[in-house]
């Protein structure tokens, strides 16, 4: 396992895109579930998150109940730092386990290929 540590300067940049592309993609459908969420979960906020050196896109869900506090976050995709400025992108499957698609990425190859393959939108 690698100890690359992600420097300030990517996780301001990865950070920077994710709450832009965030915000443009699905803020009106956030806004428009909230409206009328249906019988069943519904997400009512897309957002990310680093945990050492996997970044995540997640996605909190209100829970039929419509109680805050049963509330949930699922994580959906994960771009993994793997050194030399390179990362692995994967989304999470309907199985609970990770699908690695792309290995050594760059960053810029990672955010087009998020906003083009909605298999990595945290919500569709």
């Amino acid at each position: 396992m690698s100890t690359t540590a992600v420097s300030a300067q990517l996780r301001r940049q990865v950070d920077q895109w994710a709450k832009t592309w965030l915000t443009a993609k699905f803020s009106r459908l956030l806004e428009l579930r909230a409206q009328d969420p249906g019988p069943f979960n519904y997400p009512i906020a897309a957002f990310s998150e680093w945990r050492g050196k996997a970044f995540y896109l997640n996605v909190q869900y209100r829970a039929r109940s419509r109680k805050p506090e049963d509330d949930f976050v699922v994580r959906h995709t994960r771009m993994t730092l793997t050194g030399f400025g390179r990362l692995d992108l994967a989304y999470f499957r309907h199985t609970d386990r990770w699908f690695t698609v792309y290995r050594g990425l760059t960053t810029a190859e990672c955010f087009r290929e998020i906003e083009e393959n909605e298999v990595f939108w945290p919500t569709t």
